[in-house]
């Protein structure tokens, strides 16, 4: 099930993160724009919306009827989503660390690199180093599919006061701990358990922002133009508070209700071909940015050498369609059939637990 709104909401998020990091290549450094100083912050948009939209596809089935079968079928399908890709990129990666053209490795590779980079592992604390810096965050979200049944059961029992409270706490903390590397939760250090707790954090407030929206009174709220055209604006105000990432965080869930209401400003703004385009390949713009990022920067340096300079916009222009290009392949070549493979092999070694409404029938 796709709710066209959200995954527009996911495509614009990733290419925030996308402007955002492309200045942190020296050679584009001239290019930061202002705007998109604190995209790291989207990254804590993509835990709530996991939350979220995990909770709309998997609630009834794991949460209201849950055995091992249902929660197998679940980290399955999870991992069919998102290991194929993490993993293929990681490869890259790594073939690029063993070439080693630039003379730079940033990544060691020791055996537990490896090892924790393969099963998606490598951001849970151990020391251990992303062969693709950007799939931290992948990592992280494993932990979150892993405990998901235990958050939806709470968010949906009269404890959910205590999650949102242990939430908002492990945000501060995370925020206040001083590894923030831009901003108090730009927070990816492996050598800690804070990008889990940030991912964590991020993942119940979205799972807690799905059982809210199912009641009337949020609907009223939040629904129609004024609930998504507010939400937007309260965004921008926290935005604009100094340190206030966690503020920017806390109004994410509330975004994310308003365009699952599906107005219509949410629907031109994000449900439109071009943002629901960027949606569906939001996870390799997400994974493959950084390095082609680099190749251009790259050719760009090695174009100055032999004297071609006041070109260099064309080198970023050519990141952004390139990475598109680069994108929309990886998605159709890499995602959508290892996720078929995936699945195709489930069905022959463990058959798929029925839905609530087979079961009703029966």
């Amino acid at each position: 099930m796709r709710i066209a709104s959200l995954t527009g909401l996911r495509g614009i998020a990733a290419v925030a993160v996308l402007l955002y990091h492309i200045p942190h290549s020296p050679a584009f450094q001239d290019y930061a724009l202002g705007l998109f100083s604190r995209a790291y912050l989207a990254v804590d948009l993509f835990f709530v919306l996991s939350g979220f939209v995990i909770s709309v596809g998997y609630y009834e089935r794991v949460v209201k009827r849950p055995s091992a079968a249902s929660y197998g079928d679940f980290l399955l399908n999870r991992m069919a989503r998102v290991w194929p890709l993490h993993f293929v990129v990681a490869m890259v990666f790594l073939a690029r660390i063993l070439v080693n053209v630039s003379g730079d490795q940033p990544v060691a590779l020791t055996p537990a690199n490896l090892f924790t980079n393969f099963f998606m592992i490598e951001s849970w604390g151990w020391g251990t180093q992303a062969l693709a810096g950007n799939s931290w965050s992948v990592s992280t979200e494993l932990v979150a599919y892993l405990l998901f049944p235990l958050v939806a059961i709470l968010a949906f029992s009269r404890l959910v006061w205590l999650e949102v409270a242990s939430a908002v706490l492990l945000l501060i903390v995370v925020a206040t701990y001083g590894h923030g590397s831009r901003g108090p939760l730009d927070v990816n250090d492996g050598n800690t358990l804070l990008p889990v707790l940030r991912c964590l954090a991020g993942f119940a407030l979205g799972v807690v922002a799905f059982r809210v929206a199912r009641h009337p009174k949020c609907e009223r709220v939040l629904g129609g133009e004024h609930g998504f055209l507010a939400s937007c604006a309260l965004l921008v105000v926290a935005l604009l508070v100094p340190g206030g990432d966690v503020v920017v965080a806390l109004c994410f869930p509330l975004l994310v209700i308003a365009c699952y209401y599906d107005g219509r400003t949410a629907r031109a703004l994000l449900a439109n071909p071009v943002s629901f385009h960027l949606g569906l390949i939001s996870y390799s713009i997400y994974l493959w940015h950084p390095l082609v990022r680099d190749v251009f920067a790259r050719a760009m340096g090695i174009s100055h050498r032999y004297g071609l300079v006041g070109f260099d916009w064309v080198f970023v222009a050519g990141t952004l369609v390139a990475t598109w290009l680069v994108c929309w392949a990886s998605y159709l070549l890499i995602e959508v059939p290892g996720h078929r493979a995936i699945k195709k092999l489930e069905r022959r070694v463990v058959p798929r637990p029925p839905l609530p409404f087979q079961q009703a029938a029966e």
